[in-house]
């Protein structure tokens, strides 16, 4: 056991001193406030610690810089960025001229890259605009001057979508709601749940953009509440994670489903019924009433059309790592996704019912798979997003 792990160090150090990662920094100042690129030949997890004055970005990998000091002369807002190696971390330290706070960040694909932009602390002085996010804001318009920062930034045409900043992830059922049943006792809840806090890691360590759960332990939260918890926490996407059931023990592989007034087949409709089925029932028609409002903003929204687009990018991820014959994207009434104002999705990651498949669901490095190929469903419909919209 000890020559393994002395093995496996050896080859984490040989990792770390031949595969180093290359970063490139731009920085440009823009009006009201001031954006610094760090560009990779590959992708990287990075932690993010600041101060008043400086902030530094930590990545847990070897990097390859062409200056370890760059004087930043062209900027009123920063001063230089520092680089140095501490305890197998790279570390870039970030410091202004004077008091300064990151208004936000987000991470962009292909190449892959991590913004920042800057703002000064304090009260902003009258000859500059604050940085305001809002859509028109966010608009490339605004740096037509800038052809570099305006491939960067990404983001819709005034009165398009504002780049994704926050995603809310439903780990489905808790509680006294324990979900679907395997034979073995297993309950969906606990998977659903699991899956929720992998993919929730993995997402804040790769793309380094918000992420909330509508629940952290194994709590009762109402379906009405899930979608409300995205709404108010102003969500860019909702993922709602389950486990699928079925009398057909036959029945195998991860389906991925997005609202509609009529579902896709008789399965589909049973399905969302079962799963509407809360501890906290509500007006049949007042719902359905809800819903065709919901649907109709949604429409003009195009909110249907990027969560058909978000739920076949997440579809296609598992179908690879399930290796089951395509059980497609479908449609169906569901309560959950109800009143959500942004893409959402519900996911049946696969079906306990399957002995098969619920014995994989026990195998927490499956269920670590699950939360990367859901992962990369996300990644895949950021980036589209990111494009179609800038």
């Amino acid at each position: 056991m000890k020559n393994i792990k002395l093995l496996l160090f050896g080859l984490l150090l040989i990792s770390w001193q031949l595969f180093p990662l290359s970063i490139q920094i731009r920085s440009f100042d823009h009006d009201g406030f001031t954006r610094i690129v760090f560009e990779g030949d590959q992708s990287f997890q990075f932690k993010i610690r600041s101060s008043d004055s400086k902030f530094r970005l930590e990545i847990d990998k070897k990097v390859r810089v062409e200056k370890e000091f760059i004087q930043i002369n062209n900027s009123d807002l920063l001063d230089k960025v520092v680089f140095l190696e501490e305890k197998r971390k790279s570390v870039f330290s970030v410091f202004g001229k004077g008091g300064f706070e990151i208004k936000r960040h987000f991470v962009l694909e292909r190449p892959f890259r991590v913004v920042f932009d800057l703002v000064k602390s304090g009260p902003v002085p009258g000859d500059q605009k604050p940085l305001k996010i809002s859509h028109a804001e966010k608009s490339v318009d605004r740096f037509e001057k800038n052809q570099e920062s305006e491939n960067e930034f990404k983001a819709g045409k005034q009165g398009q979508k504002k780049l994704i900043e926050t995603i809310c992830i439903d780990p489905g059922h808790g509680g006294s709601d324990f979900g679907a049943l395997g034979k073995s006792n297993l309950k969906e809840k606990d998977i659903t749940l699991k899956v929720g806090k992998k993919l929730k890691q993995i997402v804040e360590s790769r793309l380094g953009i918000r992420v909330i759960l509508t629940r952290k332990i194994d709590s009762e939260v109402s379906l009405n509440s899930r979608v409300s918890i995205a709404n108010n926490q102003k969500a860019d996407m909702f993922i709602s994670i389950h486990v699928n059931s079925s009398f057909r023990k036959a029945a195998r592989g991860p389906e991925t489903f997005y609202v509609s007034l009529k579902a896709t087949d008789q399965e589909s409709f049973e399905l969302a019924r079962k799963e509407n089925k809360s501890f906290d029932e509500i007006d049949q028609k007042a719902e359905s009433d809800d819903l065709k409002m919901i649907l109709w903003n949604m429409a003009q929204t195009e909110f249907i059309r990027e969560s058909s687009k978000l739920a076949d990018f997440i579809q296609s991820e598992l179908n690879v790592l399930m290796n089951t014959i395509n059980r497609g994207v479908k449609q169906a009434p569901f309560r959950v996704l109800m009143r959500a104002a942004m893409p959402a999705v519900l996911i049946e990651v696969a079906f306990i019912s399957n002995a098969y498949e619920e014995k994989k669901l026990t195998n927490d490095s499956f269920l670590d798979r699950i939360g990367q190929s859901i992962y990369s469903g996300i990644s895949k419909f950021i980036y589209y997003h990111n494009t179609m919209n800038r």
